[in-house]
């Protein structure tokens, strides 16, 4: 029901691994992001939206920017997905995929500095994945056309993330963009189109050193 493409799951999961990659390498995160999670972290993403399944067509499908109201119900979305996916995930107390995805459900909106929703959670309150995949979402909604917006450059892009900066994004994140930006712009145009259907086992669509 989402009018954005399935092209956008796809680009959402490459810069969500493409992140996960970077931050392996650094101290603070090498014990908690490894092979397995930036593995479950590209399958995972996708379902970042889940929740508009809940939201009117009214709402979702409105070819024009959102008054204060309708705003208000969009929002909603992460609350919806983030109490589905918790549904399920307490069926299957030992599903790590589904507990990941309800955290990036939950809390890919959610800003560093605490200004985000649905709960106002700040910092490291904030889980990782919810914080990775806040950055992907919003440098693919800027570089994508919207039915209220042209797309906009890589560097415009760039700049906004980078006015961000410990504010709407954790500052470590901003550092993995930094570092594999080529490789952002790669996906950019490699799946500017409608992404083929999904195969069984989905592989990243750019090999990172």
């Amino acid at each position: 029901r989402d009018p954005e493409t399935g092209a956008h799951l796809e680009r959402i999961r490459e810069y969500s691994l493409l992140l996960a990659q970077k931050l392996s390498q650094r101290e603070e995160f090498c014990e908690q992001v490894d092979g397995d999670y930036a593995q479950l972290l590209y399958l995972t993403s996708p379902l970042h939206d889940i929740g508009k399944v809940g939201i009117p067509d009214a709402v979702l499908l409105k070819p024009g920017r959102l008054t204060k109201d309708e705003f208000e119900i969009m929002k909603r979305h992460t609350v919806i997905g983030g109490q589905t996916l918790e549904t399920v995930s307490a069926a299957h107390p030992g599903a790590q995929f589904l507990q990941l995805a309800r955290d990036i459900a939950w809390t890919h909106h959610e800003r560093y500095d605490g200004s985000g929703y649905p709960r106002g959670l700040t910092g490291e309150e904030i889980p990782l994945c919810g914080r990775i995949v806040a950055l992907a979402d919003v440098y693919d909604a800027l570089t994508t056309k919207r039915v209220y917006k042209p797309a906009f450059t890589h560097e415009s892009a760039r700049a906004t993330i980078l006015e961000g900066n410990g504010t709407q994004f954790d500052p470590a994140i901003v550092e993995a963009f930094l570092a594999q930006e080529s490789y952002f712009i790669t996906v950019r145009q490699l799946l500017t189109e409608e992404a083929p259907a999904a195969v069984e086992e989905p592989r990243p669509a750019v090999a990172v050193p």
